[in-house]
């Protein structure tokens, strides 16, 4: 029942009160001064085409500058920055290779604009996005924007098929929570903070996550702009994708634990409701998915409805273990699909919840693509 309520209820739940009690975000074209930072470790494949599409924003270039946070990058990405040919573009190289949230926060000190927008290497910005992003900031009590992220798919990968089908689900979600109150987390790819209610984060937590709880720590909203696109290439191989899971779980299991104060309802209400929700039971499934399967083992000789759940969860394992199997062999896996995600992100879910008890918190990344 838990189980239902993770990945159904709480979504139904969460647009119906939006629907009832939702907070609108008023919306007005500001002349906000813009600081752009993108933070990069080995970008040389990608980070030119980066720079030219951010130099190419539909939005006046003299409000507009942009820091690349250089997390001691061992190939040219360095010199193909400092050669652009630009002069809205600053190389910020920090020595040590101390990750993505330290870059941040040396980037965020250094940055000038009013608002501050963080971007990924790997990700293209539509053209309007940053006016799409900005207009938000008219409400006084929006502290962070979040940007859409769209996955596009080269190759036509069951893999990759599988991330934007569950993407679709994530956004519809997220909608609903924007227009409750607030976002419990963003896309790491594109969101925007008020440089004055910016506060560092500790470097070894996720900052795209931890962003929304320093906006709830200072009752501002963390809420989405559902016009400000971004688009990045889904990872093709399953492989990729469970590294990359693996990863951003480790990091939101480390920021559930060490800011555990927002799961306290008394104190912080629908956001505590939100991260219980969306975010903790979300990461705990697989366990709850392991207990549900031993009760149903257990009960299935007393009680037909129990031996009916124990098939239905036999078949959803069967039906995720042959996709995994031919994943990398067909390019459609039709019915297969969503159990082979769904597998896919609470193996994951799992794997990450076993090494953070090992000790691992993956501060540093490096590039997938």
């Amino acid at each position: 029942m838990m189980l239902v309520y993770v990945y159904v209820l709480f979504p139904v739940l969460v647009r119906l009160l939006a629907s009832r009690f939702g907070v609108p975000v008023s919306e007005a074209d500001l002349p906000h001064s813009v600081s752009i930072i993108v933070t990069a470790y080995n970008e040389e494949k990608g980070i030119l085409a980066k720079l030219e599409n951010l130099l190419a924003l539909d939005y006046p270039s003299n409000l507009v500058d942009i820091i690349v946070a250089s997390d001691a990058s061992s190939d040219a990405t360095d010199r193909l920055v400092r050669d652009c040919g630009s002069d809205r573009v600053q190389l910020l190289r920090i020595e040590g290779r101390k990750g993505k949230t330290n870059c941040q926060n040396a980037a965020a000190a250094a940055a000038n604009g009013e608002i501050l927008v963080f971007t990924d290497a790997t990700t293209q910005l539509d053209s309007r996005t940053l006016r799409a992003l900005v207009r938000r900031f008219h409400s006084t009590d929006v502290g962070c924007v979040a940007g859409r992220l769209m996955y596009v798919s080269r190759t036509n990968s069951v893999t990759g098929q599988g991330g934007e089908a569950y993407w679709d689900y994530e956004m519809k979600l997220r909608m609903a929570e924007s227009a409750l109150g607030s976002l419990v987390g963003v896309s790491g790819c594109l969101y925007a903070v008020r440089r004055t209610a910016y506060r560092p984060i500790n470097p070894s937590l996720i900052s795209d996550f931890v962003i929304s709880m320093k906006m709830r720590e200072q009752s501002l909203r963390t809420v989405l702009a559902a016009d400000a696109v971004c688009y990045e290439e889904t990872l093709n191989r399953g492989t990729q994708e469970m590294s990359m899971r693996v990863r951003v779980a480790i990091r939101s299991i480390n920021a559930l634990i060490c800011e555990r104060q927002f799961l306290n309802p008394w104190r912080y209400g629908l956001f505590a409701w939100q991260l219980w929700s969306h975010k903790l039971l979300r990461y705990a499934s697989p366990f709850l998915w392991l207990i549900a399967l031993g009760a149903n083992i257990v009960l299935a000789p007393r009680d037909p409805l129990y031996l009916a759940l124990l098939a239905c969860q036999l078949l959803v394992i069967l039906a995720g273990t042959l996709g995994f199997a031919l994943q990398a062999r067909l390019t459609k896996l039709g019915m297969l699909s969503q159990p082979y995600y769904f597998l896919l992100t609470n193996i994951a879910s799992f794997l990450a919840a076993l090494r953070y008890m090992k000790g691992e918190r993956m501060v540093t990344w490096k590039p997938l693509r």
